[in-house]
């Protein structure tokens, strides 16, 4: 068995024939699989909501409803919508072979059973199901990764502001003790050296700040870009780089400038500087947040973008650098 079976999973069986119920069950006791039971269409929905099953095996032909309008519903529920059914029947005619298509089932299985074709049919559906759900807990994952970087930007610019605020307070404390020197004809060096070492270990405190290197795997870093981009901020944001996917041999570093208020040529060298650097490492390089204007600096300044991955989206550059992992492991 592949991966995708290794762990059990819920078909339910809809059909009120118990000699159908008792081939199902013997065809599925060795797929690893749990086989619930209804019996009509009312009892079918309300299990299904309840337990949410990995594939819907169901009758055309019912006591109460038919399987068309047990289908229809279940699509129109939100909690259901996804569920994946195959329809059972006799009923061999290409219309009616439709009609359960049109209703939203992804499949059908012509009675009586044959065992094979049977699983056959059925495994596919189950193992693309798990890998939606695969999908969209690694989605929910992600955006819960990305509200909280979003909060610690948040935090982190407010951080900014109040250091820069600071910085202010600090200069114009330096400036009101230099006229009081000049005032009094005293000349103190020392402590005007020291008000402008305290004033250039904030800005390189603030350059460390507007660099940061979050780890989205083990493999897989994020530096997120926002605000200006002037020389000392680019030197620092490469030497952060380099340091951070040597450290964690990292496979893919995602360089996110949506936050960038400008793209300049000076900053497209930058970015190529940093993905040739990477590339000596054995880092890939996805640069996501290409907006139009982005992608016109970077034409007209004739940048060479070999080996380099570019996105719209934060989130679409995850995918990539998520998908390319896992065809590496």
């Amino acid at each position: 068995m592949d991966a995708l079976t290794q762990y059990n999973g819920l078909v339910v069986a809809v059909d009120d024939n118990p000699v159908n119920l008792d081939t199902l069950l013997e065809a599925l006791s060795g797929e690893r699989l749990d086989l619930a039971v209804a019996t009509d269409g009312n009892m079918a929905m309300r299990l299904i909501e309840r337990e949410q099953p990995d594939l819907v095996l169901l009758d055309v032909m019912l006591p109460d409803i038919d399987g068309f309008e047990v289908c229809r519903r279940l699509k129109a529920n939100p909690q259901t919508a996804d569920t994946q059914i195959v329809f059972m029947t006799s009923l061999s005619n290409r219309e009616h072979r439709l009609q359960g298509l049109h209703a939203g089932a992804v499949d059908y299985i012509s009675k009586p059973f044959d065992s094979e074709e049977l699983l056959a049919r059925i495994r596919p559906h189950i193992a693309v199901r798990r890998m939606t759900r695969a999908l969209q807990e690694k989605n929910t994952s992600l955006e819960a990764e990305i509200r909280q970087r979003a909060a610690a930007e948040a935090a982190r610019e407010a951080l900014l502001l109040e250091l820069m605020a600071r910085t202010d307070e600090l200069r114009d404390a330096k400036d009101r003790l230099e006229r009081e020197l000049v005032e009094k004809g005293r000349v103190n060096a020392e402590r005007t050296a020291l008000h402008e070492q305290i004033i250039a270990a904030q800005r390189t405190r603030l350059l460390e700040l507007s660099t940061p290197l979050i780890p989205i795997t083990d493999r897989i870093l994020v530096m997120p870009l926002i605000g200006t981009m002037d020389a000392d901020r680019a030197e620092q944001a490469i030497e952060a780089m380099l340091q951070g996917a040597s450290s964690r041999s990292a496979d893919f570093v995602i360089l996110d400038i949506t936050g960038l208020k400008r793209v300049d040529e000076n900053v497209a060298s930058m970015l190529l500087a940093a993905a040739s650097g990477l590339r000596l490492l054995g880092t890939r390089t996805v640069i996501t947040g290409i907006r139009a204007e982005v992608a016109r600096t970077l034409v007209h300044g004739n940048a060479s973008l070999q080996g380099i991955v570019t996105k719209a989206t934060l989130q679409d550059g995850i995918a990539v650098a998520m998908r390319a992992a896992r065809h590496r492991e």
